[in-house]
């Protein structure tokens, strides 16, 4: 995990930039980035980063921001989730069920 003080949007158009354009949905057993709602099969997902972002000035600014890839048609996108008190536990749930293979280079900087 990486800790940025940049803000989100900025980290979102870094991956944008490396491909991740689809805007992942949270469902309510899964997660899904295609127009008819279909779920994406947990096991066929990988996250590639994950950028913590620590709301200096407003707590409510705190968030996780995974960028995540399907192994099985390629597709690149982005997940955005609360940090603490403000995360959603039905996405921490199916995020820990997403297996993680981060390559140790902070693609912002």
């Amino acid at each position: 995990m990486y800790y940025t003080e940049k803000p989100l949007s900025e980290v979102i158009e870094v991956l944008r930039k490396r491909g991740y354009t689809e805007d992942l949905n949270l469902l309510e057993e899964g997660i899904t980035y295609k127009e008819d709602n279909e779920a994406v099969e947990l096991s066929d997902l990988v996250i590639d980063k994950i950028y913590r972002f620590t709301g200096f000035n407003d707590l409510d600014d705190e968030a996780i921001l995974y960028a995540i890839h399907n192994k099985s048609d390629g597709v690149k996108g982005v997940f955005v989730n609360g940090y603490g008190t403000y995360s959603d536990p039905k996405a921490n749930e199916i995020i820990d069920a997403i297996s993680i293979n981060d390559d140790g280079q902070d693609w912002t900087k």
